[in-house]
Parts: structure tokens; sequence; C-alpha cells
């Protein structure tokens, strides 16, 4: 009898360490068709302090030369846009403006990149500076950073208007095996304030429901360790959850028993 329960308590203890996570698989309830419940568009809209290129083309390389800072000629300024240079770079002040060559002080905080593209070529053509404007807005220096528990941490460049939670960790090298994903805290700055948002990665709609599905410039994105990672930073921490260690302890317990047995008969 007492062979069968030792027996019994190895095969337990060995199921349980063999047993599949359940806590590491992303979307694990993900249906073929989810809403996605996130601010309108999600693209990202410029901020106070945000940095932007602006690229003007034109028939007219006198007028050309007058919109992009640095004076390039039409040639020279197509070319530096498709390598993301040219033109001339803005940062939004304190009053959520940039000030642009002749057309002054230009509101754009608020805006998308194609919004600023659109006001700036109407302003341009409607104050009779050029009949055929083609204006270019890029982004310059924004960012978001990834904190924690990633494969590729630090800051990662914004470089389209819209960026998925997904589309980040990708971005970031995907979550290491240790990062606790039923968790994910995002801090987002909405106004003076930074705001925490939790995401479980695990729960579609929690990630497809989140006002931080879409990512924004400035936002954090900090994946704590698990448990297992956080016990290995002390001393045999994780040495007690080993099937190792149960099978040494049930042979340490059984011995003493039999010896207290014998002592006793």
């Amino acid at each position: 009898m007492k062979k069968f329960s030792t027996l019994l308590i190895l095969c337990l203890v060995l199921f349980s360490a063999c047993k599949t996570p359940k806590d590491i698989v992303y979307l694990q309830d993900l249906q073929e068709k989810v809403p996605v419940a996130t601010q309108p568009g999600g693209e990202i809209r410029f901020m106070r302090g945000d940095r932007l290129n602006i690229i003007v083309h034109s028939r007219d390389e006198k007028m050309q030369d007058l919109f992009n800072i640095g004076g390039a000629n039409s040639m020279q300024t197509m070319n530096n846009s498709q390598n993301g240079g040219g033109g001339g770079y803005y940062t939004v002040d304190e009053n959520g403006e940039i000030d642009f060559p002749v057309l002054g002080q230009v509101r754009i905080e608020g805006l998308t990149r194609i919004e600023v593209a659109r006001q700036i070529k109407e302003q341009i053509i409607s104050n009779g500076l050029c009949n055929d404007p083609v204006v270019i807005v890029q982004f310059s220096n924004m960012n978001f950073s990834v904190l924690g528990e990633f494969k590729g941490s630090g800051q990662k460049q914004i470089n389209k208007d819209r960026i998925t939670l997904i589309e980040a960790i990708a971005m970031s090298g995907d979550l290491g095996i240790d990062g606790l994903r039923k968790n994910v805290l995002v801090v987002r700055q909405e106004g003076d304030q930074q705001v925490p948002y939790r995401v479980d990665l695990t729960d579609a709609g929690s990630v497809y429901n989140s006002p931080v599905y879409y990512v924004r410039q400035n936002d954090i994105i900090y994946v704590e360790p698990n448990d297992k990672a956080k016990r290995n930073s002390t001393v045999m921490g994780n040495q007690a959850f080993t099937p190792a260690f149960w099978m040494s302890m049930v042979s340490f317990l059984t011995t003493m028993g039999l010896l207290i047995y014998n002592l006793v008969n």
C-alpha cells in the first residue's frame, strides 16, 4: 500500500510538471470576426512637441524653394522625399502650431499626417501662391517605448499612420517566454496626465476593445516578468517547482517514514 501511495504521488507530480501552460498563446478565444471598438480610425494625430517634415513639390521652382527650407531644386527635393529627407523640419509648439514659410502660423495639433498635407495645400492655393502644389508630410523623431520582457526593448520609430498593439509587439521582436501576457501595461499621455491601461493579450476581447489597441506617439508598453522569472531573481527560487525537487522530497519523506516505522516497531 505504501509503495502504491508513493507511486501515485510521483505520477501526480510528473503530470503537473508536464501540464501545458495556458497563459502563453495570444488571442486564445479569437473567433472568425471580432469587432474593434477603438478610437475612430486610430491614425496618429500630432501633439505638442511632435516633430514633422513637410515637403512641397511644384513646377514653380522658385516657390518650391521658398517652401522647402534649405532651397533644393525640383529633382533634388523629389529624390530627398523618397529617401525620407528634404523639405523643412518643424516642431509643434505649445499652441499646437508650426511656423510655416509664407503662410505663417498653421495649427496642426489633433490632425493626421494626411490632414496636415491637405490643409497646407489648400492654404497655398487659396493665397494664390502656387496652383499645383503637392504636399508630403512625414513623421520625424516620433516614437513609442517598449520595456520589460521583450526580445528587443527600447524606443521604436513610428513610420506609418496606424500601428496596432500587436504590430508594436512584432516590431519589438515579440515577448520573451517569461513575459506576463495577461497583464500588459500601456501608459499613455493624455493632456497633462499619464494614464495607465491594462491589456490581456490572451483575450481577444481585451485586445480589440482596448482604448490602446492603436498605439500613439510617446506610449510606453511594459511587460512584467511572470512568477517563474520573478522567482529566478532569488537563490534557488524555482527549485521547489521542479519534478526533481519533488521526487527528492517524496524519496526523503518515504525514507523518513520507513525509519520511524522501524523505530516504533
